[in-house]
């Protein structure tokens, strides 16, 4: 019962990103006129979400290594999702375009610190807050002057509403927090009573939580497709920019912000 509760929390938080975090963005990106790459990176930073309430959830909750493993699991399941829609596509050619070597690089640099820190040890240190954080702000830094981006209206978009986006932003966040109410509880129950691994919980999580992702990797070519713009670039650049950012949101924001709470709590 507790692995069903978990699973069911973990896909209520999904939904709650998908029909909440992602309209408000679709709302914000039609009445401000992002770009393909702005857009990408702030559903990367929506999609990761769930990874944020599964791993402060479980942290309060006592099992700490279920959380991370989620971290850990998902930014593997992320890169292994979005190759697959490149390759049901047949986007792999422009995958290895020079343009995107960054976002690529930034990918794997999430996939990788938090692997490596758990196999030294130095997952729960307080050291790794500041570091994972500068990481990040080197993300960013780095974005920005490799990829400078002015985004400007498009005549031929759907116009968005900004006060709708907000009060999509308000209502999904509450949601998602209830629900990681229970995700906590249920996760906690899963590994202490029914005797599961944390990784193996962690991975759970991580392929549930990880869902927006494959959603919107292949929605982003399935829309390009029908609009006759595949090869083009501009769906790659979103779906390696969702990607880049889910990736490093999860280790950069998420595994620190998430660490600081369990570590003030359990000190």
């Amino acid at each position: 019962m507790s692995i069903l509760v978990m699973i069911l929390s973990a896909a209520a938080i999904i939904a709650f990103v998908k029909f909440g975090l992602v309209k408000a963005i679709d709302q914000f990106a039609g009445a401000l006129g992002w770009s393909a790459k702005t857009r990408g990176q702030a559903t990367g930073y929506a999609t990761s979400a769930p990874e944020l309430v599964a791993l402060v959830a479980a942290g309060l909750s006592g099992v700490w290594d279920a959380g991370l493993w989620n971290i850990a699991s998902s930014n593997l399941i992320n890169a292994g999702l979005m190759l697959a829609a490149v390759l049901r596509y047949g986007q792999l050619k422009e995958l290895f375009n020079r343009r995107f070597a960054d976002e690529v690089a930034f990918a794997g640099v999430g996939v990788l610190a938090p692997l490596v820190l758990m196999r030294f040890e130095l997952d729960t240190s307080w050291l790794v807050v500041p570091i994972l954080a500068a990481v990040f702000v080197a993300y960013r830094v780095v974005d920005r002057r490799l990829n400078p981006q002015t985004d400007e209206p498009d005549a031929g978009e759907a116009v968005g509403s900004l006060p709708l986006g907000m009060l999509l932003i308000v209502t999904a966040l509450t949601l998602i927090a209830v629900a990681g109410f229970f995700l906590g509880n249920a996760t906690k129950d899963v590994v202490q009573q029914m005797g599961l691994h944390p990784a193996i919980a962690g991975w759970v999580l991580g392929v549930v939580t990880s869902l927006p992702e494959v959603v919107t990797f292949f929605t982003v070519y399935a829309t390009s497709r029908r609009e006759g713009k595949l090869h083009l670039l501009e769906d790659t650049q979103e779906v390696l920019d969702n990607l880049a950012a889910s990736n490093m949101a999860n280790t950069g924001m998420i595994y620190p912000i998430g660490l600081a709470i369990y570590l003030l709590v359990a000190g």
